[in-house]
């Protein structure tokens, strides 16, 4: 029984066999081919070496089709190769359809009589050539690009992986002959290896490669010490820390820690340092100090300040400020000037030792919010720094004297309480007739203490019993107002209230005269 079973199995094996190679789909045993070489220009020749024993016929055509697909159902335009040796042609026209030749890939295709596909090679067109000046450089800079054998008298574009890129001089079509030159410049992308495709309208397209390295640039190149400095990068790896160092010392940047972004890129700001001479210093990024990139910056003479004021720590009027000045004449008289626009504020003067140095405190005075340049000079030579006052309005005084509806002097006292702010403050007082101020009878400014008596000049006149009206605001040595007061009302002479309680004192005075004299007329009658 076993033997029986055994030769069952091997029977049904063979005949299983038999049916795979029937109806198996796929090319034929001998149908197998290779092209060469396997990529050409148009008008070069190839040769098909073809090693199988079936007959077939070769076509040349940009239609993709798979094995078992038939010529004329997916492959509609091509050109049919009689011989195992052909040129590649630079237009189809033995289809349904006819096309011109282009770069790029291409196949070529063996059939059966029956026209049923039954092997396929790979074929890459050589239409058109660009080659690059520079191959290499970084993001932001020009490159030419110069090409050849493309159609002639056709629009071209460029792409940069994959992305149109504008072509900023040069040709934009190609000549008579199929060549250009043209400019484009290099996008924001990562360090190392980039293409750069230029198609025609016809649909060549030549590429080359081009290769970013990190890159950094100053601006401005040449630079005051102590003023800023922008370094812009580009060209790393996404996402790296960056060091930037000066000479090979790290400088404290803006934003203190650096990291580039998905392209590759960053910016950040430091200050110039400080000379005795104009200096040229070596600027270089890194990251992890294995990708770097330099730029030379030269610094002139300058100043700095200490401490260093920005509009999120501001400085203040009469604060003082150290000034390091270098890069001066030896021994020559440096006038330091506080500027608010084009008007000076504020001027000293300080003498550079014999290496053309400085150090002095310069206090700051009173002056609007905002930036104010501060400059110092020896004639020839010239430095800047900006410094920031402070905006904020400070507090609101609180009204003590007149009391409310009470009674003044025609030269009343006024009496507030003291509000501090660390430019320094003064105080604007109003008096009014009415309770809008549209009348005013006093309108002071410039008080330094939180009181204040009227002058002869200010006097009010008695208003019987038409009240006044008074106020007081802040402002400090940035010129920042503070919010009126609240109002206060009084009266010169008597008010209504003082009428009032006046009237009461002359009654009980006559009541005490009257009895008075009634003791001293009974007194009197007694006696007698």
């Amino acid at each position: 029984m076993k033997y029986r079973q055994i030769c069952r199995l091997l029977a049904a094996s063979v005949v299983f066999a038999l049916l795979l190679s029937v109806f198996a789909v796929g090319p034929a045993a001998g149908a197998s081919f290779n092209l060469t070489p396997n990529e050409a220009k148009i008008g070069d020749w190839v040769d098909i070496k073809y090693g199988g024993s079936d007959p077939v016929r070769f076509y040349f055509s940009g239609d993709k089709a798979d094995i078992g697909d038939k010529i004329n159902n997916q492959v509609r335009a091509y050109m049919l190769i009689t011989i195992e040796t052909f040129a590649v042609p630079d237009r189809l026209e033995d289809g349904a359809y006819e096309e011109d030749v282009h770069g790029g890939k291409y196949y070529v295709y063996a059939a059966s009589a029956s026209k049923e596909i039954v092997d396929i090679a790979t074929f890459t067109v050589i239409k058109g050539e660009i080659w690059l000046t520079p191959e290499e450089g970084g993001a932001g800079d020009e490159v030419e690009i110069s090409g050849e054998d493309l159609r002639p008298n056709q629009a071209i574009t460029v792409e940069y992986e994959d992305d149109e890129v504008d072509v900023t001089g040069g040709d934009i079509m190609t000549d008579s002959e199929g060549k250009f030159t043209c400019t484009v410049v290099i996008p924001d992308s990562l360090m190392g290896e980039h293409i750069i495709i230029v198609a025609d309208e016809s649909g060549d397209k030549p590429e080359a490669v081009f290769t970013v390295k990190p890159k950094i640039t100053l601006v401005p190149a040449e630079q005051e010490g102590g003023k800023p400095v922008e370094v812009i990068g580009a060209g790393f790896r996404a996402e790296y820390a960056i060091t930037l160092t000066l000479d090979g010392e790290r400088v404290d940047t803006t934003p203190y820690y650096i990291e580039t972004d998905l392209q590759g890129s960053f910016s950040c700001v430091f200050a110039a340092p400080l000379y005795d001479s104009p200096t040229t210093i070596k600027v270089v990024a890194s990251d992890r100090n294995v990708n770097k990139a330099e730029a030379q910056l030269v610094v002139l003479g300058g100043i700095r300040l200490g401490p260093v004021t920005t509009t999120a720590s501001p400085g203040n009027a009469g604060m003082e400020l150290t000034i390091y000045g270098a890069g001066f004449a030896s021994g020559a008289t440096v006038t330091i000037t506080y500027n608010e626009g084009d008007t000076v504020v504020a001027t000293e003067t300080t003498t550079a030792d014999a290496n053309g140095n400085f150090t002095t405190v310069f206090t700051v005075p009173p002056s609007v919010a905002g930036s104010h340049v501060i400059k110092a000079t020896d004639g020839p030579t010239t430095g800047t720094a900006t410094f920031i006052m402070e905006s904020e309005a400070p507090p609101v005084p609180l009204p003590r004297l007149p009391e409310t509806a009470g009674t003044a002097q025609e030269k009343a006292h006024f009496d507030w309480g003291d509000v501090t702010d660390a430019s320094g403050v003064s105080y604007t007082l109003q008096i009014a007739s009415d309770i809008d101020f549209n009348t005013l009878a006093v309108d002071r400014e410039g008080i330094i203490l939180s009181e204040y008596t009227l002058t002869e000049d200010e006097k009010l006149a008695p208003a019987g019993q038409k009240a006044y009206y008074w106020r007081v605001k802040v402002v400090d040595g940035a010129s920042n107002e503070g919010e009126w007061s609240s109002v206060g009302l009084f009266y010169v002479g008597f008010s209504r209230t003082a009428m009032s309680g006046g009237v009461w004192y002359i009654i009980y005075g006559l009541v005490a005269l009257i009895l008075a004299g009634l003791v001293f007329w009974f007194y009197k009658r007694r006696s007698r």
